[in-house]
């Protein structure tokens, strides 16, 4: 015997149960008893829906705050640096916009020049880590780039 076969023999059961408790009640209790039961249904399904309805609105509110401190971080985050960029050497910029872009880079420092290699699949963000650098100061003295195997290694010489 199933899973829904058990539960429509215990439905049927219960409707059983409940026909048989109607029939011993007057026709004014009868008449009761279900509009009580009608109205107790109607209002659970209602408080339901309504603290749904509740907690939906509020996720909105939520979204749209959210929203809105996207925009706003958007817009300021050309004029928002750090404190410390300035004293920051020229490795560590390297490093932070490495890490900014999410690649992974070597960097060799020879004498005031430094030597990095970094690779990744999509051009635009080896483009966006060079012109991170430059945003931080640095210039580029050389730069090569090759295809291998569907990524792209950046090989540059930063001062």
């Amino acid at each position: 015997m199933s899973t829904i076969e058990k539960f429509q023999n215990r439905l049927d059961g219960w409707v059983e149960q409940f026909t048989q408790y109607l029939e011993r009640l007057s026709v004014r209790e009868r008449v009761m008893v279900i509009f009580t039961m009608v109205f107790v249904l109607v209002a659970a399904v209602g408080s339901a829906l309504w603290y749904m309805h509740k907690a939906a609105e509020y996720q909105q509110q939520r979204v749209s705050e959210l929203k809105d401190l996207v925009v706003w971080m958007q817009s300021n985050a050309v004029t928002m640096k750090p404190a410390g960029d300035v004293q920051l050497s020229a490795a560590e910029k390297v490093q932070r916009a490495a890490q900014q872009q999410g690649l992974g880079v070597a960097s060799q420092q020879v004498g005031e020049q430094i030597q990095v290699v970094v690779s990744h699949a999509n051009y635009s963000i080896l483009a966006n880590f060079l012109t991170q650098l430059a945003q931080m100061g640095l210039s580029i003295e050389k730069m090569e780039l090759q295809s291998n195997a569907g990524q792209i290694k950046l090989t540059a010489t930063l001062q």
